[in-house]
This record gives structure tokens, C-alpha cells and sequence, in this order.
């Protein structure tokens, strides 16, 4: 959170009208997440600092974007797959980055505060807004295995 307030900061001075900003924040942004608990809790500090920072930043005609995906197949994700450790074993949709990527950068050109790919992930955070956390968590550990 601190590195990505400072690199943020440090850029500020140099953009012009008509710059976009791009945090990468986690469909964990928008509910607690028992197992990654720090992992859920820092993207939700990036989903409200950008979109925070996005109206702060809206008199100077830059836009701040904060991109909220899924699970990515990527290589941090198979890496994470070799590990000894089993604290996430249920994957209910898995994401090609290319696709990712251009939905974010739709919405960037868009001026959305938020990009979210896929409507099975938008309907999850529309869910997540609505139900009870304390159930959303539930959910969470019973397909992780860890209830």
C-alpha cells in the first residue's frame, strides 16, 4: 500500500490533462477474505484509493482507473498453484490476462472508476455488496475447504 501511494505520488507532478493512472486491485477488494486475509485487505485499500484519488484527481483531467479481476492465468498464478500451500483450492472461473486487459483498458478509455471482466465476476461483487459478510466468508471457506 505504501509502495503504490508513493509511486502514485511521486508521478502526480508529471501527468497531464487527459493522463490515466491504472492500480491493479482483486475481485478480494470488494469482501473479507479468510486464508489471505492481508492479500483481500490491501486490495481493498487500492479499490478505495483509486477511486478517491480518480474524484481528487477529476479538476486536473487525469483518471484513475483501479482494475478489479477474477482469477488470472498467469505465471504468478502457476507458481502459486506449485506451492505446499493449500489455502486456495477452488477456482470457480479462471481469466486469460489478454482478456483482462482489454476490458481494462476499455474502461480506462471509458473513464470508469472500476474496471471488472466477465459478468459472472460482476454479478459476485454485485452479491457481495448485497449479502451479509459474515456469509460471504462462509461461502468463501466452505469451497475452500477450510469449514
Amino acid at each position: 500500500c505504501k509502495a503504490l501511494v508513493a509511486v502514485t505520488e511521486l508521478s502526480l507532478p508529471y501527468l497531464m490533462r487527459g493522463a490515466k493512472i491504472i492500480q491493479l486491485g482483486s475481485l478480494s477488494a470488494f469482501q473479507p477474505v479468510p486464508g489471505i486475509a492481508a492479500y483481500a485487505a490491501s486490495k481493498a485499500f487500492v479499490l478505495s484509493y483509486a477511486r478517491a484519488l480518480n474524484r481528487e484527481l477529476r479538476p486536473r483531467g487525469i483518471f484513475v482507473t483501479a482494475v478489479c479481476p477474477g482469477w488470472v492465468h498467469t505465471e504468478f498464478f502457476d507458481r502459486a498453484m506449485q506451492t505446499d500451500d493449500e489455502t486456495i483450492c477452488y477456482f470457480n472461473r479462471i481469466y486469460q490476462p489478454e482478456d483482462v486487459v482489454d476490458t481494462a483498458l476499455r474502461d480506462v478509455r471509458r473513464g470508469k472508476d472500476v474496471s471488472i471482466h466477465g459478468l459472472p465476476i460482476r454479478a459476485q461483487v454485485l452479491a457481495v455488496k448485497l449479502l451479509p459478510h459474515s456469509l460471504v466468508m462462509r461461502v468463501w471457506m466452505r469451497q475452500q475447504g477450510m469449514e
